[in-house]
């Protein structure tokens, strides 16, 4: 399927997309508060390749992308290109479209990891009766999918929030 808008665009034709990522990135976002308001947005910077590595990464991945997509198999199919592509395949046009072009995969983790923001227990450091129970928690970014680690995390809350403590690798 053609990967458009995030996804979350319509299908205006048949197709299908590659999409070459920085699994494990090293550039760091920040998420803070826009107003005092309970209920205003929070101010999220991401700061997307901000590093040479990420940078490096994703301008490999997209190199990988190409040369897949040039194989007599995927050419024989192929009809042609959908939407916005890099000007030419130099670093620096490679890199720029994935600026212009990259998306989120949705899992932007750790901006309340343990031992920075909450403790071992998902609690709000220094403010009593307040935990987070999201991906916020997670220490380092997965190289996989966050859902398991988030229901992970969201059990252990509830196992926390109800007084039950379990042994690891105990069964239920």
């Amino acid at each position: 399927m053609l990967f458009h808008q995030e996804g979350l665009g319509a299908a205006t034709e048949h197709g299908f997309a590659f999409g070459p990522c920085v699994v494990a990135p090293t550039s760091r976002g920040q998420v803070g508060l826009r107003s005092p308001r309970p209920d205003a947005a929070p101010r999220i910077v991401h700061n997307y390749l901000t590093t040479e590595e990420d940078r490096d990464c994703i301008v490999a991945g997209i190199r990988i992308a190409l040369e897949i997509a040039e194989q007599r198999a995927v050419a024989d199919i192929a009809t042609g290109r959908f939407g916005d592509t890099p000007a030419s395949g130099s670093d620096a046009d490679l890199l720029d479209w994935a600026k212009r072009s990259g998306q989120t995969l949705f899992h932007p983790t750790s901006s309340c990891a343990i031992g920075r923001v909450v403790d071992p227990e998902l609690r709000v450091l220094d403010i009593a009766g307040l935990r987070v129970v999201d991906a916020s928690v997670l220490p380092a970014v997965p190289r996989g999918n966050t859902n398991a680690p988030t229901v992970m995390a969201a059990e252990k809350a509830a196992d926390l929030i109800k007084g039950i403590h379990r042994v690891a690798g105990a069964g239920r």
